[in-house]
């Protein structure tokens, strides 16, 4: 897989899932949007300048046959704590754990410290997305907290589990990826 610019073109893609429960339930509430809707966050995301707008959003694709599986991010870039918040999504069932959202995170990771010279990543997650914690434990964050009850989802109220990875942190879980230090 590889990282590649987010395009106008990928927003059939994306619309095929964009209002799927399972796919929302996951980014907040899970409430159907509009095409016009889901054009305006593509346009956005797609022309995001990451120093101006605190924002890059990449397209996951597969190398073998240049297919579009999901999307990646750092969100809320803030300087001068060069910190920004994480986030990544696989759109077809097909292709989960298969790796992929592993692969990105790692390379989204590399960008944000290496390119971006950041210092700290975090986000957030359900509390019950073993999936999402097993892949974001793997590539080395750590848990820091759990905002109790704060999602309400499936007729119940479930915490938010947040959790951060340092620059050296990152470094040590994942060696292939040497960070180089910005001057």
């Amino acid at each position: 897989m590889y990282l590649r610019a987010l395009e106008a073109s990928d927003f059939d893609i994306i619309n095929q899932y964009w209002n799927f429960l399972d796919f929302r339930r996951f980014l907040g509430v899970p409430l159907p949007r509009s095409n016009n809707c889901l054009h305006d966050w593509l346009d956005k995301r797609s022309t995001a300048d990451p120093w101006k707008d605190g924002l890059i959003e990449l397209a996951i694709a597969d190398k073998k046959q240049n297919s579009f599986i999901g999307l990646v991010h750092l969100e809320n870039i803030k300087r001068p704590h060069d910190r920004a918040e994480f986030g990544v999504s696989i759109l077809n069932p097909e292709n989960f754990s298969k790796g992929y959202g592993t692969d990105a995170t790692r390379i989204m990771l590399w960008v944000g410290f290496s390119i971006l010279g950041l210092h700290s990543i975090y986000l957030d997650t359900m509390e019950d997305n073993m999936r999402a914690i097993r892949t974001y434990e793997k590539v080395g964050f750590q848990r820091v907290g759990l905002l109790r009850e704060t999602e309400f989802q499936d007729g119940t109220y479930k915490g938010l589990l947040v959790m951060d990875i340092l620059r050296d942190e990152f470094e040590s879980a994942n060696p292939l990826f040497k960070v180089d230090a910005f001057p």
